[in-house]
């Protein structure tokens, strides 16, 4: 079988498991149980950011030792990984210094300035799924009417479960658990990750995760993508199968009582599931059940070399998302201050 087959077969595969996704989430739940809904009250809209209380964070702030810095966001331009069904961000120049050099003149006196846009899908970079990003069936998270995502102009956006409501969200203790390293280094193309690699990695990081944390993931995805040395090349890349969790952890995350699950990957979850009719899953189960949150296309290599070397996986993790009204997944801009892991996020 020569090389073009196998990709022909690659974006088969991907097709297919959209497809099939799609129709199954509209009728089929992951399950009754586990399940948040009502925990923090009938008219809940931040989920399980709010296992985060004042107590936490100021734990977390004890983890700090060195103030060392380290960025988890990857390059916001148009070379980065994002899902195959979205564009990459495009960024323009409107005023330079070229055109003053050409001979325009200023506006503004001796004042000169320069300006730009980006157009972009908000989940073209580092980023945190809202709660109103994914479901199944008619319901969102705490029994929220799907109709409340809106489409018109006046009244556009998540009008309910939009990100703003935990634009202070996300401070606090985190744990980065690195399967990647646990494995040996490197994972199978769409490899499923189960809970028992999540316990097993635990183990022999010798770390716990405590309620309110926010766990991240390591699957080495992200800098896979990198390496392709060809536009065309990481373009094939992000259309083949990609590692993540497997719907078993589903399970350890609503034990675990944590806020958010992360990962250096573009779904999050193994994509697509090895079992067609289970692809987005984990989004429903997250999302909709638990209220927990997603996160996504996050760069750990630093972050893990430093934790490594250190011996502790337990830092303190600022990653606010943007302010950003009836959003469903904004941008998070993330920097590391060595405790030998503690982050501080600037957006």
């Amino acid at each position: 079988m020569n090389n073009s087959s196998v990709k022909f077969g690659n974006m088969k595969k991907i097709i297919t498991a959209l497809l099939t996704a799609t129709m199954f989430l509209s009728f089929n739940a992951y399950g009754e149980k586990p399940n948040n809904w009502g925990k923090w009250g009938a008219d809940d809209e931040r989920g399980a950011a709010n296992y985060i209380q004042p107590q936490q964070v100021v734990a977390a702030a004890k983890l700090i030792q060195t103030g060392k810095l380290y960025s988890l966001a990857i390059p916001l331009d148009s070379t980065g990984p994002v899902f195959p069904s979205r564009i990459a961000p495009q960024h323009i120049m409107v005023a330079t210094g070229a055109d003053y050099a050409s001979g325009l003149a200023s506006a503004y006196g001796t004042a000169k300035f320069a300006d730009d846009y980006i157009y972009m899908p908000l989940q073209g970079s580092t980023q945190w799924d809202a709660l109103s990003h994914s479901w199944y069936g008619k319901t969102l998270y705490n029994n929220i009417d799907e109709a409340s995502i809106k489409s018109a102009p006046a009244a556009g956006g998540a009008t309910k479960l939009g990100i703003e409501n935990v634009k202070t969200g996300f401070v606090g203790r985190a744990v980065l658990i690195d399967v990647l390293a646990y494995k040996g280094g490197s994972l199978p193309t769409g490899y499923a990750i189960s809970r028992a690699d999540i316990e097993g990695t635990l183990k022999k990081q010798k770390t716990k995760v405590q309620e309110g944390d926010v766990v991240i993931i390591r699957t080495g995805v992200v800098p896979a993508y990198y390496e392709q040395k060809t536009p065309m090349a990481r373009l094939e890349f992000i259309m083949g199968p990609q590692a993540g969790i497997n719907v078993d952890v589903v399970d350890w995350v609503a034990e675990a009582k944590v806020a958010g699950v992360a990962a250096d990957n573009i779904a999050l979850e193994v994509f697509p599931n090895p079992v067609p009719e289970k692809t987005f899953n984990v989004h429903g189960a997250l999302l909709k059940d638990l209220g927990v949150y997603i996160g996504e296309i996050w760069w750990l290599e630093d972050l893990a070399a430093a934790c490594a070397e250190d011996g502790r996986y337990e830092f303190f993790l600022a990653a606010q998302p943007l302010n950003a009204r009836d959003i469903y997944f904004p941008l998070v801009v993330l920097i590391l201050i060595d405790s030998p892991c503690s982050i501080y996020s600037g957006t």
